[in-house]
């Protein structure tokens, strides 16, 4: 109600209930209507203090509304907290993670990587004489080929690291020890370090990746190997070709101080997914300088492709159970060679094919050349030269197929076999990847130049012939079938079993071999029979 109209209706409330007496006397009426002026102003009072009231009444309502909104907030708030309590904690994501390829593989954020890595190739088998030979580093035998360990990852920036030492046979040699780098712009890889020399499509693969217990026999005649240098890689888009170009030492990774010789080299790779499967072709080239003569002395390098300037090749009969060489040049002066080689594969799901194929010319000295003073070669200054620059051969060309159904490992970009992924290791119940292989190899090292050659005096240019049988037992021919099985358990655990069959034409071992014969020596033919088998274990 409006104060006014409260006080006006008070007011003649009033007056109408004190007008009688007030009319009884006349000389009370001023009296009256002071008083009656003092009870309104006290009523104006009254109603401004309940005006008051009525405010802080108000004021006191829209507090409570105040804080009974806040209570409210502040339970809805409670609430919210409850329930995001309520819910499962994330926990915090680690500094790196770790993996498991066959060994761990620790990985951080910021492009650090670190691996152990390492391998134990145990071999066992026997290699039989052939005819009236007779060398106690033939028959039963039991090796540990290789015992490595080592280490491989990654830097920030595109870089990479691998380094691994062999302890195989109580003694210890380095292989692979490298940087790399490869930028995340652009198509290049660089390696730094000690690694093979682009050398074969099989010498590059790791050994644990080959299809056979040893590589073909040209690698080893031809010492194709790791050396220290640098390479230089392009890589195409999708990885399907590689060119690469290469600087070595004509040593490995050794404290050889005495070693001058260098080895230039480049491989090119053609990698397309064609014909329902996986191509590969590739072209190999190294160009091979030797190291100088040393007064007569021998260089200590490890790996070099020659002792100095006296150039041999020869290799075993498919099995590293043995030293024995049935074919062998013997050595002879040379300042350096050149090889070339062809390489071509095929992958189709179960079914592979490979081949691959090398020429090696060798850089002679002649008849007549001197070379004396810190020139002079070892052994007396004196050495076989050939007639003119010989040249010698060796390829293979092999066949397999998994069983199972698995597929060979290959490894694009690089031009490379790879580990073969086990569809059914025995761990989850499978019984592995059963492999079938078949290869043909051929390596001829025999060179009428280097038959017909006379030794040389490098003191005085005089020259003579050694004895023909001498002669023709140089170098020799080798064909080999071999056949295999490879058994898979899982990613990193295979067993392996090969036969050979080794035919030899000439060389050094025909006379002893076959001493009865009226063929000359180098038509003289034998064979003999190689049989072996490994554990591999990787990591």
């Amino acid at each position: 109600m409006n104060t006014g109209l409260r006080i006006s209706a008070i007011a003649v409330a009033v007056s109408l209930g004190w007008a009688s007496p007030a009319l009884a006397g006349a000389k009370e009426d001023a009296a009256m209507r002071e008083e009656l002026a003092a009870m309104r102003a006290q009523m104006q009072a009254l109603a401004a203090r309940v005006d008051s009231l009525e405010g802080q009444l108000d004021t006191a309502k829209a507090r409570a509304e105040n804080a009974e909104a806040r209570a409210s907030a502040a339970l809805a708030q409670a609430e919210a907290v409850k329930a995001e309590a309520a819910k499962p904690v994330k926990p915090a994501e680690p500094a790196f993670a770790v993996n498991w390829k066959g060994a761990p593989e620790i990985t951080g954020k910021d492009g650090w990587s670190f691996k152990p890595r390492g391998r134990l190739h145990l071999d066992a088998g026997t290699i039989s004489s052939p005819g009236a030979l007779s060398n106690p580093n033939l028959g039963g035998n039991l090796r540990l080929r290789r015992v490595r360990l080592g280490a491989e990852g990654t830097m920030p920036g595109g870089l990479g690291y691998k380094v691994e030492a062999d302890f195989a046979n109580s003694n210890v040699a380095i292989g692979d020890a490298l940087v790399s780098y490869a930028p995340a712009n652009a198509p290049i890889v660089l390696r730094v370090g000690n690694f093979e020399t682009l050398n074969s499509m099989e010498q590059i693969t790791s050994s644990n990746y080959i299809s056979f217990m040893e590589r073909a026999a040209f690698n080893d005649a031809f010492i194709n190997s790791r050396r220290l240098g640098a390479a230089l890689a392009f890589k195409g888009k999708d990885d399907n070709w590689r060119a690469e170009v290469a600087a070595f030492a004509a040593h490995a990774l050794d404290s050889s101080l005495d070693n001058n010789g260098w080895i230039g080299a480049a491989r090119l790779t053609y990698m397309p997914k064609a014909l329902g499967g996986q191509l590969h072709l590739g072209v190999n080239y190294q160009y091979r300088d030797f190291a100088s003569n040393i007064s007569g002395g021998t260089s200590t390098g490890a790996n070099m492709p020659s002792v100095n300037q006296l150039a041999r090749y020869r290799a075993r009969p498919g099995s590293q159970l043995t030293d024995v060489r049935f074919v062998d040049t013997g050595n002879f002066a040379a300042k350096g060679d050149s090889i070339l080689g062809l390489e071509a594969a095929g992958i189709f799901g179960p079914l592979h094919i490979a081949s691959e194929a090398q020429w090696l010319k060798a850089r002679g000295y002649k008849a007549g050349d001197l070379s004396t003073g810190t020139d002079a070669f070892s052994g007396g200054n004196a050495a076989v030269v050939p007639v003119a620059n010989p040249g010698f051969f060796g390829a293979y060309g092999e066949v397999g197929y998994f069983l199972t159904g698995d597929t060979r490992g290959y490894k694009r970009g690089d031009g490379t076999w790879t580990r073969t992924k086990v569809l059914k290791p025995i761990s989850k119940g499978g019984a592995g990847a059963i492999q079938i292989i078949g290869r043909y190899e051929y390596l001829d090292l025999s060179d009428d130049d280097l038959v017909n050659g006379p030794t040389n005096n490098f003191a005085t240019g005089a020259t003579s012939l050694a004895a023909l049988n001498a002669r023709l037992g140089r170098g020799g021919s080798q064909s080999s079938y071999l056949v295999g099985v490879n058994w898979y358990l899982n990613d990193y655990l295979r067993l392996m079993l090969n036969y050979g069959r080794v035919e030899v034409e000439g060389g050094p071992q025909a006379a002893i071999v076959d001493p009865a014969s009226t063929l000359p020596v180098n038509q003289r033919g034998y064979g003999t029979n190689v049989l072996q088998s490994r554990l591999q274990i990787d990591f």
